[in-house]
């Protein structure tokens, strides 16, 4: 008898805030849906290493969590240039 495989569950964390989810990609717009922020704020990929910027992640794109290693992303307001 074969045993039913669990799906694949994806750890990733959102303003320091663990979350898991069944979904390989991911897009903006349900990041800042899980850390409760209004759409209008960004949400960025934290990315480690020398001069490393972080990415941001647009409200449509779609983020692949099935790369290596646990994923942190971090909300806030966009920064405006005054002209």
């Amino acid at each position: 008898m074969e045993e039913k495989e669990k799906p694949k569950k994806y750890l990733f964390f959102v303003d320091k805030k663990k979350f898991e989810v069944e979904e390989r990609y991911i897009t903006g717009r349900e990041l800042k849906k899980l850390a409760g922020v209004p759409e209008d704020y960004g949400v960025w990929l934290k990315v480690t290493g020398p001069a490393s910027d972080d990415q941001e992640i647009q409200n449509d794109e779609q983020y692949d969590l099935s790369k290596p290693g646990t994923e942190h992303f971090f909300t806030g307001p966009k920064k405006t240039q005054g002209g």
